[in-house]
């Protein structure tokens, strides 16, 4: 995989997908086998989504963003309740997407530090070229392509309770769950602490 490719992780395949997150979490401490899977999404499908096609992008999409997160991991997310299992699921795609993890690092971080009271399309625009400089393929992709990245970031954010909504972007206090911060700590991420406590 290429360097801007593994920065940016699979941000792109979606928002925060909670329910579905605590399904295939659940799903995958059972160690499925190829043909498993596959039987459940696009047979059984326990995400209940209305095509194959969207069932099987979803599983991927969060299977990617699970990958090397042990069991303890994986059982918290599948069994915690919701302000748990966010947090939880929000670790999980900054520890995929670095990108995503820097941009809260330092934007929205900084962004609190100043006491300003929301995000806006040109704090992601000024992040996405300063970032281009470091990975230069990021230049390279479509307008299309940067606009759905900055979307789905955005959503993740509002999901995750960062900011209100993807429409106002005004930016809420988060107080991280001990059990969580202990978890990530217990991985040795504490990068993601720290992004996850501006």
């Amino acid at each position: 995989m290429s360097d801007h490719k593994q920065y940016l992780g699979d941000l792109i395949g979606g928002s925060l997908m909670l329910r579905e997150s605590q399904i295939i979490a659940d799903f995958l401490l059972n160690e499925p086998t190829q043909e498993q899977w596959n039987e459940a999404i696009m047979v059984h499908n326990i995400l209940q989504k209305p095509s194959v096609a969207s069932a099987k992008r979803n599983a991927a999409t969060i299977k990617k963003r699970l990958e090397g997160l042990d069991r303890d991991f994986l059982e918290k997310l599948a069994y915690s309740g919701s302000e748990e299992a966010t947090q939880l699921m929000f670790a999980a795609i900054l520890i995929n997407s670095t990108l995503l993890a820097d941009f809260v690092r330092n934007v929205v971080t900084d962004a609190k530090r100043m006491f300003r009271e929301s995000l806006n399309v040109d704090d992601w625009q000024h992040f996405w070229e300063e970032r281009a400089r470091l990975y230069p393929a990021l230049a390279d992709m479509s307008q299309n392509s940067v606009y759905k990245v900055s979307q789905v970031a955005f959503k993740v954010l509002a999901d995750a309770g960062y900011i209100d909504s993807t429409k106002h972007k005004r930016l809420m206090n988060v107080y991280l769950s001990p059990a969580v911060r202990q978890i990530l700590i217990n991985h040795d991420r504490d990068d993601i602490v720290r992004a996850m406590e501006p």
